[in-house]
């Protein structure tokens, strides 16, 4: 999406802190567009209509739920 690098993985001693950073990992993935099945999400132009506005905020939305 933007071309900034995916979330680094973060491996430490401790079990409980590694998964959740995994799962915060994966989550930011997906919303950057990082992970090779999230589906990418277009840059509207400047031109855009509200219709186009209001489904891409949409689509935001469904990533953050």
């Amino acid at each position: 999406m933007s071309g900034r690098a995916s979330v680094p993985v973060l491996v430490t001693q401790d079990r409980n802190l590694d998964a959740f950073a995994q799962a915060v990992k994966q989550n930011m993935d997906w919303l950057t567009g990082q992970q090779k099945n999230s589906p990418p999400l277009k840059q509207l132009q400047a031109t855009a209509t509200l219709a186009e506005v209001i489904e891409q905020v949409n689509q935001l939305q469904k990533r953050l739920q």
